[in-house]
């Protein structure tokens, strides 16, 4: 087993991110693609990344919600926080890139800090 530190959340989105920016680099006019299998083959995998993009999508709404819910979100300008995570939500059920784009917006002013709980102790 290793000791070195399992990668954060964005870290791994960022390497995603990145992996089909090279991809893209990769076929460019073609480029990378000899075969029909090469086309067959790309298509496939994407199909799988595709395939797991919604899992995790819930799993950051889920997080959203929950750390709405016990107080630790807020937002810069001192406005309640649910409305920005309702709209990033909106767009997150929707999960097409654009709509990432536009949840990820939704959330640019909110912060996170201790639940309310965790204040009043």
């Amino acid at each position: 087993m290793s000791d070195s530190p399992q990668p954060s959340p964005a870290a791994l989105a960022r390497t995603a991110a990145e992996a089909v920016r090279s991809l893209n680099h990769a076929t460019l006019g073609g480029d990378g693609l000899e075969q029909p299998a090469d086309a067959y083959a790309v298509l496939g995998e994407l199909s799988l990344t595709a395939s797991r993009i919604p899992q995790l999508l819930g799993q950051v709404g889920r997080w959203l919600a929950v750390a709405l819910a016990a107080g630790r979100l807020g937002c810069d300008d001192g406005t309640d926080p649910a409305a920005a995570v309702s709209g990033a939500w909106l767009f997150i059920s929707a999960a097409r890139a654009r709509d990432l784009d536009h949840a990820q917006q939704q959330l640019a002013a909110v912060n996170g800090g201790p639940s309310q709980e965790e204040r009043h102790t």
